[in-house]
Protein backbone atom coordinates (compact mmCIF):
# COMPACT_ATOMS: atom_id res chain seq x y z
CA UNK A 1 0.00 0.00 0.00
CA UNK A 2 2.92 2.34 0.77
CA UNK A 3 4.26 1.85 -2.78
CA UNK A 4 0.86 2.62 -4.27
CA UNK A 5 0.46 5.77 -2.17
CA UNK A 6 3.90 7.01 -3.27
CA UNK A 7 3.05 6.18 -6.86
CA UNK A 8 -0.28 7.95 -6.46
CA UNK A 9 1.46 11.14 -5.31
CA UNK A 10 4.00 11.12 -8.15
CA UNK A 11 1.31 10.14 -10.64
CA UNK A 12 -0.86 12.99 -9.39
CA UNK A 13 1.76 15.47 -10.55
CA UNK A 14 2.23 13.54 -13.79
CA UNK A 15 -1.55 13.56 -14.24
CA UNK A 16 -1.65 17.34 -13.80
CA UNK A 17 1.03 17.66 -16.52
CA UNK A 18 -0.99 15.24 -18.65
CA UNK A 19 -4.32 17.04 -18.06
CA UNK A 20 -2.94 20.54 -18.65
CA UNK A 21 -1.28 19.46 -21.90
CA UNK A 22 -4.45 17.51 -22.90
CA UNK A 23 -6.69 20.55 -22.31
CA UNK A 24 -4.23 22.75 -24.18
CA UNK A 25 -4.04 20.37 -27.13
CA UNK A 26 -7.79 19.68 -27.38
CA UNK A 27 -9.36 22.95 -26.25
CA UNK A 28 -6.80 25.53 -27.40
CA UNK A 29 -5.32 23.86 -30.49
CA UNK A 30 -8.40 21.83 -31.46
CA UNK A 31 -6.61 18.50 -31.67
CA UNK A 32 -8.98 15.51 -31.65
CA UNK A 33 -9.32 13.97 -28.16
CA UNK A 34 -7.67 10.65 -29.06
CA UNK A 35 -4.54 12.36 -30.44
CA UNK A 36 -4.42 14.88 -27.61
CA UNK A 37 -4.72 12.09 -25.05
CA UNK A 38 -1.92 10.08 -26.60
CA UNK A 39 0.51 13.00 -26.70
CA UNK A 40 -0.37 14.34 -23.25
CA UNK A 41 -0.20 10.85 -21.73
CA UNK A 42 3.35 10.36 -22.97
CA UNK A 43 4.36 13.65 -21.34
CA UNK A 44 2.86 12.57 -18.02
CA UNK A 45 4.19 9.00 -18.03
CA UNK A 46 7.73 10.08 -18.84
CA UNK A 47 7.67 12.34 -15.80
CA UNK A 48 6.21 9.53 -13.64
CA UNK A 49 8.87 7.07 -14.83
CA UNK A 50 11.72 9.47 -14.10
CA UNK A 51 10.52 10.35 -10.60
CA UNK A 52 8.75 7.17 -9.38
CA UNK A 53 11.56 4.89 -10.49
CA UNK A 54 13.93 6.29 -7.88
CA UNK A 55 11.63 7.82 -5.28
CA UNK A 56 8.95 5.12 -5.09
CA UNK A 57 10.50 1.90 -6.37
CA UNK A 58 14.12 2.56 -5.30
CA UNK A 59 15.40 1.77 -8.77
CA UNK A 60 17.43 3.82 -11.18
CA UNK A 61 20.81 4.46 -12.68
CA UNK A 62 21.66 2.90 -16.03
CA UNK A 63 19.04 0.28 -15.28
CA UNK A 64 16.31 2.89 -15.66
CA UNK A 65 17.39 3.85 -19.15
CA UNK A 66 17.50 0.19 -20.18
CA UNK A 67 13.88 -0.39 -19.17
CA UNK A 68 12.49 2.99 -20.30
CA UNK A 69 11.78 1.81 -23.90
CA UNK A 70 9.78 -1.12 -22.48
CA UNK A 71 7.77 1.28 -20.32
CA UNK A 72 7.20 3.59 -23.31
CA UNK A 73 6.11 0.60 -25.38
CA UNK A 74 3.58 -0.39 -22.74
CA UNK A 75 2.45 3.22 -22.39
CA UNK A 76 2.03 3.51 -26.16
CA UNK A 77 -0.29 0.50 -26.21
CA UNK A 78 -2.02 1.62 -23.04
CA UNK A 79 -2.34 5.18 -24.34
CA UNK A 80 -3.90 3.98 -27.58
CA UNK A 81 -6.36 1.78 -25.70
CA UNK A 82 -7.34 4.52 -23.26
CA UNK A 83 -7.56 7.05 -26.11
CA UNK A 84 -10.05 4.79 -27.88
CA UNK A 85 -11.96 4.39 -24.63
CA UNK A 86 -12.02 8.18 -24.15
CA UNK A 87 -13.39 8.61 -27.69
CA UNK A 88 -16.13 6.05 -26.91
CA UNK A 89 -16.98 7.74 -23.60
CA UNK A 90 -17.23 11.13 -25.33
CA UNK A 91 -19.80 9.75 -27.77
CA UNK A 92 -21.79 8.25 -24.90
CA UNK A 93 -21.63 11.44 -22.83
CA UNK A 94 -22.95 13.44 -25.77
CA UNK A 95 -25.62 10.88 -26.63
CA UNK A 96 -26.92 10.94 -23.04
CA UNK A 97 -26.54 14.76 -23.02
CA UNK A 98 -24.32 14.59 -19.93
CA UNK A 99 -22.11 17.25 -21.47
CA UNK A 100 -25.09 19.64 -21.23
CA UNK A 101 -25.57 18.99 -17.50
CA UNK A 102 -21.90 19.05 -16.45
CA UNK A 103 -20.06 22.28 -17.16
CA UNK A 104 -16.92 20.52 -18.43
CA UNK A 105 -16.34 19.79 -22.11
CA UNK A 106 -17.13 16.13 -22.95
CA UNK A 107 -13.47 15.50 -23.88
CA UNK A 108 -12.27 16.66 -20.45
CA UNK A 109 -15.01 14.79 -18.56
CA UNK A 110 -14.20 11.58 -20.46
CA UNK A 111 -10.51 11.93 -19.54
CA UNK A 112 -11.44 12.35 -15.87
CA UNK A 113 -13.67 9.28 -15.94
CA UNK A 114 -11.04 6.90 -17.32
CA UNK A 115 -8.18 8.19 -15.15
CA UNK A 116 -8.66 5.81 -12.16
CA UNK A 117 -8.42 2.68 -14.34
CA UNK A 118 -5.41 4.12 -16.13
CA UNK A 119 -3.67 4.88 -12.83
CA UNK A 120 -4.19 1.37 -11.53
CA UNK A 121 -2.93 -0.38 -14.67
CA UNK A 122 0.10 1.93 -14.86
CA UNK A 123 1.01 1.17 -11.25
CA UNK A 124 0.65 -2.57 -11.78
CA UNK A 125 2.84 -2.53 -14.89
CA UNK A 126 5.55 -0.37 -13.31
CA UNK A 127 5.57 -2.49 -10.14
CA UNK A 128 6.05 -5.64 -12.20
CA UNK A 129 8.66 -4.10 -14.48
CA UNK A 130 10.76 -2.77 -11.61
CA UNK A 131 10.95 -6.28 -10.11
CA UNK A 132 13.40 -7.07 -12.95
CA UNK A 133 15.63 -4.12 -12.05
CA UNK A 134 18.31 -3.91 -9.40
CA UNK A 135 17.93 -1.49 -6.48
CA UNK A 136 19.74 1.85 -6.36
CA UNK A 137 23.37 1.40 -5.40
CA UNK A 138 23.20 4.27 -2.90
CA UNK A 139 20.10 2.85 -1.21
CA UNK A 140 18.37 6.26 -1.08
CA UNK A 141 14.65 6.45 -1.60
Amino acid sequence: MKLFMGFLLVSGIGWILDLVSYITLTQVFGLPAAYGNFISSMIGVTYVWAVALKRVFNRGGANGFTFLPIYWGYQTLSGLAYSMLISFVIVELISFKVDQVVTLPAAVLAKLLVTPANLLTNFMFMAILTKFMSANADGKV
